[in-house]
Formats: C-alpha cells, structure tokens, sequence
C-alpha cells in the first residue's frame, strides 16, 4: 500500500479537472501522463486511457504503453491514439461520464473546500485535491495522523465517535462480514485501487492474486483472517487496518490471539468505542496497536483502572478522588500521541437536534407475577446463598462445597444465567417463554417455571393450547407493548417514520406479529436478511413514505445502515452493553439526518432492566472520564470488579429483586 493516496487514473499528471469533450483529432506529438481515446480492449470502441510510456521499436515504429481505468496495460501504435477537445455545446455524456475520469465524483453534492491538494509531507506525499476537495477539516486531521504513524513504521487508533467518516480516512484490511463490501463500494467511489476481497468462494484465487502482488488493498474478514492466517503471514503488508478494533477487547479470546500473530508493525484500528465495559479493554486494544505501550495488564490495573475507577464513587474521599484524576491524566499523556478521538460536537452545526428519553413501563399484574414466581423458586435461593459460608462450617462458600448443583445436578453458574435470561424474557414480554428454539436446557427450567406460574392465570394457559403464537403477543400480557402502542398511532398521526429496535429475535417475531394484527406497513432486518436485501429495505425504507416503521435486529442492524429517513428510534430493550444501543441511534442520527432525531428508550420499571441501563450509564461515564478525558458527574457507589463496593449495581442480590410499589431506582440515583 502505497503511502500517498491516488484518486485521478495512474499516470494522469495534469492537476486541473477535467473538462467535457466531444470531438475527437489526431495529432503528432503525444507524452507520458496525457489522456487520449484509444480502442477499447474488449469492443474496439473508443474509451479513455492514460499514457504511461512512450517506445519505439527496432523498426523504428513508435508505440504508447496505455492504462486503462481498469488499471490493463496495453500496447498501442501512436497512429491509432486520438487527441480529445472539448466542445462547449456537446453533452457532457456524448462519450464517457465525468465519474470514469476521476474519482470521488459526486455530482449532486457542492465541493466544501477548494480544488486544492493537501499536503501530508515535505517529500511530495499527499491527498489529490480531487478528494480533498471533499473533506472536512477533521477528517483532514485524521488522515495526516494515521499517516505520520504508518510512514514511522508504528501503529495507531483512530478512536472517533461514529458517523464521524473515519472510512474516508483510511481503507481497512480486516472488517466484520457486514461492512466489508460497503469498503468495496467505498474504494471503488474515492480512487482508482486494485482492490481485492478475501472471503467466500473465490478466496483462495484472490489469495493467488495477493501473492502475485496484483492488487494494492485486500479485504477480508476476522474469520477469514484466522483460517488463512500462515498464508497471509507469508506475506509482507505494508500497514493491517482493523475496522470495529474494540473487538479486540479481551486479551484471552480466540480474535485477539489472531490479531496479535498476524505480522506487521503498522497496525491502525478504527473504533468509535475503545472502552464498552472496562478499563481492560482499552488496555488490550491499546497493547495490540502498540505493543507495551500501557504496561503489562497488571501494571495498567494497578496504575491506572483501579485509581481512576475508585475516584468515580460517589463517595469518593479527597484523596481517591485525586489519585484518580492524576492517574487519568497521567494514561492520557501516554496515549496522546498514538490515539487519537473527535467527538460529534465538530459537527454538530450540521446535524438536527437529537432528545434521548427513558420512557419507564410498569409491569402488568400477569408480568408480576411470573416475575415474583421466578424469583421465589428454590434455584434461585440457591443463586443467591451461593456466596453464604457453607453449613458444614468447613469455611468455604455453599457454591464451592455442598451447594455446587441444585437436586438435578445443574451448576449454580449455569442456573445464574438461565434465571437472568428467564427474567429479561419476562420484563418485556411474557410470550417470550413459550417460544420453542430455545436450548434444551433452558426449555425444561422454563417449563418448570411455567407450570408453577400459570396454573395461576388459567385463561392464558387454556389461550396457549387453543391460540397460535400471534395471540400472545397481546399487549395485556406485556406492559411495554401497552405503551408502544400508544407510542406507535402518536407516530402514525405525525407521519413520523420509526427504527424499532430489539437485542431479541423472538421478541421481534412478537413485534412483527404486532405490526401485521395492526396493519402497519413495514420492513424487518435481522442477521438472516441478505446483504442485497439489507440494501433494498434501507432504501425502501428512507424513500417511501407509506413504510413508516422498520424493525431492527439490536446486533445485526448495528454496522453499515444508514437510516436517515427515520426520525423516531425507539429502543424495546436495553443491552448489557452501552456501544450496542448507540450503534442503533446513530443508525438514524448522522450526517445525511435532515429531521430532528427524538430516541425514547423503553424500560421495565423495577426489574432487571433497570439495573442493566444503570451498568450502561456507569460505562458511559467511565468512557467518558478515560477516553474523553472529562469530569463526568458521579453518580454510584458501586465498583466494577470490586468486592467491597458492589453498590447499587454490581452483585446477584442487585439482579435478583423486584423493586415494587412503582418505585424507580433509575430515577433515584439519576436525577438526585
């Protein structure tokens, strides 16, 4: 790869644009560089090329060397070259389009900055002003810093928010499945690239092609990347680009060790979330782009987590809280100069207004009460006493002596997260519980539960032997769906067009289900929806005005959407982890939104939801103290991995529980 970009065709020396051109003359002289109209290799037909070279043969007969803009060499007899002129009055596509001339070519869109070059370095290397022209300042800024690090042979991150553009700084080498072609089409919009993909059927002859040196980029996937790893390792790459790098976030999983083996000492990652869940993660991306900068992980944990994670207690005494800052200011300074990060506050004069809103949902009597009978079953006691000191008094906790299984030999670890499964299932919709493809080990804990539960209520039980699946998704069953009902005809009245995302299948099953019994017109993409049709429903989707609700997979409709033709995202069920849910708003709120963007997140009141919004909050507010190098306000007294400061957040006791009489633990802490 080289380390100046090239946008006009190889070969192109003129730096003015170019200009329409009908007719077309011979003439005596030509040299290197010029364009001309040569036969076409596969028709005849005349189409622009480049010269490369100029030769003459034995015979003294004079031949130009041409490249066309699929990058083929030709030799060609100087006779048959044809001069090209503009012609004021001929149509600007009586021969070829401006776009086969050079790239990027965007007609519709105004230039932001002057036809100028933007130089990267003293030596000559720089951006064409063909794409320069297109930039923002930021992003400007972003490419000569991945470029100072490459050409010092030393690895980077470029940590921006996403929707920022970080795609048009740099082209990656190594992307998950669902963004690689959108690279493709990226490379194929800026610049003449031989570019190749290394995934599917064809992989092992682009391999052939890599080894041949025919192409200047190859794309591929992390798990193309660890089944051909030796092969690409014989290799010598100039720089490995990683896009989505925070997955490479835990130093003992199978994607870091692949990562950390693939040889080349420019490694560049691009991520918008270093830090998802704690500090260790931003260690271990960090130790893969540049190795021991931050130490060993027990150094980092020592000098850094620790301190700056006790500091953010609310009841931080003085002297924690200035450890802390100091050690964040200390991990700052050593990170300045190999990471870099701009938030969405650059732009945010071209983005609408953005209201994210908690919209708190009571359970209903129904919901409460299986929720009640989960958690007074005698697993659960288990859970929860596994940590009391065992009744042999022989010292060691219940969970490591007589208490490992409960009577049908299941592990406490394994029922701790079949029960927390169970009461998500039950905190947005109890129909979730009949669903059959669940594990064969969940489907009899469920049943279990059920038949102590539903004996309770036997018109939903005789509902569930008569009915199809469609008539549990009634809302009376599920409070949430209460309120997305009201939620959805608000919506339909103000012609608003709504994302509806779920981390569930199941539950987008029931939503679907809904949406027909309702006679909403909408589309659905999920991780089985194919490539070409994930096109086609976001493209439906922003162009029609009569599809005005999408429903979304949490996971797979996280990367590469852009569905700027909604204005309304709501959100039916949290994640564990914050960088899920703010990959799904900012699938509506980016650069291209023209209307105001208004999020409403929908919460389970007093269940485990609320617990597992608060753990977003907490990680938000460490990313933002750590990576944003910012004075968050502190909210919890809890501890990330710490015994002694579980608090409000952390611990089995903090999970199992419904929080009753309406109260609101979200709005307690929060708005205090």
């Amino acid at each position: 790869m080289q380390p100046g970009c090239r946008a006009p065709p190889p070969g192109q020396m003129d730096p003015s644009a170019p200009k329409p051109r009908a007719e077309t003359a011979r003439k005596d002289r030509w040299h290197p560089g010029e364009r001309c109209l040569v036969p076409s290799p596969d028709n005849e037909k005349l189409c622009e090329a480049s010269i490369k070279s100029i030769t003459v043969d034995e015979n003294g007969k004079s031949f130009a060397i041409v490249l066309y803009s699929d990058l083929q060499e030709r030799k060609i007899p100087l006779t048959r070259l044809q001069e090209v002129k503009s012609v004021k009055d001929c149509p600007r596509n009586f021969i070829f389009d401006d776009e086969d001339l050079e790239k990027p070519y965007f007609p519709d869109r105004k230039f932001p900055s002057s036809a100028v070059a933007f130089k990267l370095s003293e030596d000559g290397d720089s951006i064409p002003y063909t794409i320069n022209r297109y930039l923002r300042d930021y992003q400007r800024e972003g490419a000569q810093f991945l470029y100072g690090h490459y050409i010092q042979g030393r690895g980077c991150i470029l940590g921006d928010d996403m929707g920022l553009g970080k795609t048009v700084q740099m082209f990656l080498i190594v992307a998950p499945l669902s963004v690689l072609y959108n690279w493709k089409d990226e490379l194929d919009t800026w610049g003449y690239f031989r570019v190749t993909v290394l995934h599917g059927n064809k992989k092992d002859n682009e391999l052939i092609r890599v080894k041949q040196r025919k192409c200047e980029i190859a794309l591929t996937t992390y798990e193309t990347l660890r089944l051909c790893l030796d092969e690409l390792n014989s290799l010598e790459w100039s720089a490995v680009i990683v896009d989505e790098a925070h997955r490479i976030k835990n130093p003992k999983a199978r994607v870091t060790e692949v990562m950390k083996a693939l040889k080349c000492n420019v490694r560049v990652g691009l991520t918008g979330t270093i830090l998802q869940n704690n500090m260790k993660e931003l260690w271990c991306v960090m130790d893969w782009a540049v190795p021991g900068l931050l130490g060993s992980r027990t150094h980092f944990k020592k000098q850094f987590s620790d301190p700056v994670e006790h500091g953010q207690r609310h009841t931080a005494t003085k002297r924690e809280l200035a450890t802390g800052r100091k050690a964040m200011r200390r991990l700052a300074k050593k990170m300045s100069g190999w990471f870099l990060r701009r938030t969405k506050t650059l732009i945010k004069d071209q983005l609408p207004k953005k209201e994210d809103r908690m919209v708190y949902c009571s359970l209903t009597d129904f919901q409460k009460a299986v929720y009640q009978t989960v958690l007074e079953t005698e697993d659960v006691t288990l859970i929860l006493q596994s940590s009391h000191p065992c009744t042999c008094n022989s010292g060691r906790k219940r969970r490591n002596c007589c208490y490992k299984t409960n009577s049908r030999g299941e592990t406490v670890k394994t029922l701790y997260l079949s029960y927390l499964t169970v009461l998500q299932k039950v905190a947005n919709h109890v129909a979730l519980l009949q669903s059959a493809s669940t594990s064969k080990q969940q489907e009899t804990l469920i049943k279990r539960i059920c038949d102590q539960v539903f004996s309770r209520f036997p018109d939903f039980v005789q509902k569930s032997k008569d009915a199809a699946f469609e008539t549990l998704s009634d809302p009376k069953y599920s409070g949430k769906m209460k309120v997305l009902q009201q939620l959805l005809n608000h919506c339909r009245k103000n012609r608003d067009k709504v994302l509806l995302f779920s981390f569930s299948t199941k539950l987008l099953d029931v939503l679907q289900q809904y949406c027909m019994a309702s006679g909403l017109d909408y589309r659905r993409l999920d991780g089985s929806t194919k490539s070409e049709e994930r096109i086609k429903i976001v493209k439906e989707f922003n162009s029609t005005q009569d599809v005005n609700i999408c429903l979304v997979s949490t996971m797979a409709g996280g990367l590469g959407l852009n569905f700027v033709g909604a204005n309304v995202v709501i959100l039916f069920d949290p994640t564990w982890n914050p960088a899920n849910d703010l990959q799904a708003i900012d699938r509506a709120y980016r650069i291209g939104q023209c209307r105001d963007v208004k999020v409403l997140r929908l919460i389970s009141l007093g269940t485990v939801e609320e617990i597992m919004y608060l753990r977003q909050v907490y990680k938000q507010q460490l990313h933002c103290v750590v990576v944003g190098s910012e004075n968050a306000k502190r909210y919890f007294e809890a501890v990330q991995g710490s015994k002694e400061h579980r608090g409000e957040l952390f611990g089995i006791h903090n999970l199992f529980k419904l929080r009753s009489q309406g109260s609101c633990l979200t709005r307690d802490i929060l708005e205090v």
